[in-house]
């Protein structure tokens, strides 16, 4: 007797969303590439560090390890338009619903990335199931689409749907191999961006055609040695410390700071590190100077002892310029100019002292 398989396997049934229909693939399997998220712990969610790495460490990671901070699915296709099914296991608005609760979607790569729209969560559901269909080609070639995750909710399930009949592929490779590690707090975390395109890992991952992954922890980027482990195991092209913010105070910093580096340098010995120190520093707050020189003696001492492979990028010079005071929501968590600016000035420290050799 014949039946019909989507009755079996819901990834094969067509929905109709918007007035196009939808067939529906696996958003987490190949030729689907998921970046960002290397792990899924032993529940099965997704995961930014894996459970033995939260259990190893002193500041309690284990709610933070699986909230989004603008992870990305990759394909190449050559449907008309595309669409999504998600669901989440955790639902967090954040500063910003379409940054904590929306997908942003963009089409083509790197430099030549082009931001198609954001879909979100309407208030009060729980799934989301969303079309894009405006200013994708249209001459039926293939095309590279890039969609990035909600930065402070989960997802725990994605489809991905195109128009029937249309081939699904895996995505064009990043122009640069391997991946960019950065681990920060909440301004790394997800910051005040209006969207998760917009959070200045994402921007970087574009600008420098290059897969990121972002270790930001709001609140939580204490220097726990376990995180040092884990980036030194995953082996990054580059690794972006972003980390005094959430000290306590400068004596924390201190007594944390170069122990984080040198831990991870001594599983690293080779690897370029770069040292970031806080934005939005105020001089006439004496210890956000003393923040900074904790940052910068970590640094200087690196250098002292023969290390070519590691450099600082003042935080006081991300903001710089005339819309230095306008780069915040709350003068801490950097807005959509905020976070331009810290990508660009970083991605050009990366584009001079990283990828130039």
């Amino acid at each position: 007797m014949e039946r019909d398989f989507s009755e079996q396997d819901k990834n094969y049934k067509n929905t109709s969303i918007d007035g196009v229909e939808l067939e529906f693939h696996p958003g987490f399997e190949a030729p689907v590439k998921l970046e960002g998220f290397p792990f899924v712990s032993a529940d099965g969610r997704l995961c930014r560090i894996p459970d033995d790495v939260v259990a190893r460490c002193e500041t309690d990671l284990s709610h933070f390890a699986f909230l989004g901070a603008g992870e990305q699915v990759r394909f190449r296709t050559d449907s008309p338009y595309f669409g999504i099914h998600a669901t989440f296991s955790e639902i967090n608005v954040g500063h910003n619903r379409r940054a904590g609760v929306g997908f942003d979607a963009y089409v083509h790569l790197g430099e030549d990335s082009r931001f198609v729209g954001n879909q979100v969560l309407v208030p009060g559901e729980e799934e989301l199931t969303a079309v894009w269909k405006k200013l994708l080609p249209t001459d039926g070639d293939f095309y590279d689409v890039t969609l990035v995750f909600p930065c402070v909710s989960a997802v725990a399930t994605l489809e991905i749907g195109l128009a029937p009949g249309s081939r699904l592929e895996a995505p064009t490779p990043h122009r640069r191999p391997g991946l960019i590690a950065f681990y920060g707090s909440s301004l790394t975390h997800y910051g005040a961006a209006s969207r998760p395109g917009l959070m200045y890992p994402s921007l970087i991952g574009r600008m420098l055609d290059i897969e990121t992954l972002n270790l930001g922890f709001a609140a939580r980027c204490k220097g726990d040695l376990a995180i040092a482990e884990e980036v030194a195991a995953l082996d990054p092209v580059v690794f972006v410390m972003e980390f005094d913010h959430n000290a306590p105070d400068s004596g924390f910093l201190a007594a944390h700071h170069e122990k984080f580096f040198r831990h991870f340098r001594s599983l690293r010995p080779e690897t370029p590190v770069l040292l970031t120190s806080k934005p939005d520093i105020f001089k006439w707050q004496e210890d956000d100077s003393r923040r900074r020189d904790v940052v910068v003696r970590t640094w200087q001492k690196a250098v002292s002892e023969g290390d070519k492979n590691v450099d600082f990028l003042d935080g006081e010079t991300l903001f710089a310029g005339p819309f230095r005071y306008e780069c915040t929501n709350d003068n801490c968590h950097q807005n959509d100019i905020g976070e331009a600016l810290m990508a660009e000035r970083i991605a050009d420290r990366l584009r001079c002292h990283v990828f130039s050799r």
